[in-house]
């Protein structure tokens, strides 16, 4: 494949759940990396592709891959293989300057995303979502008891007209 300048796109180990990847092995990646093979790691799955850094964990435990050489698997790699890496897949003077801040180390299933960047721009925060989610669910709370007092109105209006004798609840009568 290096050879002839081929490029290798894998699933890191999701084999035999679906016919496409029937026969992915999880040493794949290093194997193709080994070779010379530009590689990345792929996921057609939009929940998985937000933890593609975890896939990126396995070229280490698998094919023993140096850390820094796994990452490139799901940052610089990609953009060289979407002939985008001139712009993207690493921190250098003139590129857009898209990235992450993690809690702890990159490739722990125990990091956290603290921070978005992209374009050099901060479009995520943790602190700032976590506030956020607060301030959406204090309205959701204060909306619900908005509506359980309109109901509460309009059933105590209906159960005053009953008492007057009117079983239509609207106060005028059959």
């Amino acid at each position: 494949m290096a050879k002839h300048g081929v490029i290798g796109s894998a699933f890191s180990d999701w084999w035999a759940y679906k016919y496409e990847v029937i026969d992915a092995i999880p040493w794949a990646g290093a194997l193709m990396h080994d070779a010379g093979v530009v590689v990345s790691f792929n996921s057609d799955s939009s929940e998985l592709a937000r933890r593609m850094n975890l896939e990126a964990a396995k070229a280490v435990k698998y094919g023993g891959l140096p850390e820094t050489e796994a990452l490139k698997f799901v940052t610089l790699n990609p953009a060289i293989q979407l002939k985008v890496g001139k712009y993207v897949g690493s921190l250098e003077p003139g590129k857009h300057a898209d990235f992450v801040v993690w809690s702890g180390h990159p490739l722990s299933s125990y990091t956290i995303c603290e921070q978005t960047w992209i374009d050099g721009r901060r479009y995520f925060e943790l602190t700032e979502d976590v506030r956020l989610r607060g301030e959406a669910s204090r309205e959701r709370q204060r909306l619900i008891q908005k509506v359980l007092a309109s109901v509460k109105r309009k059933k105590k209006g209906a159960d005053a007209a009953d008492e007057n004798g009117d079983e239509s609840g609207a106060g005028g009568g059959r």
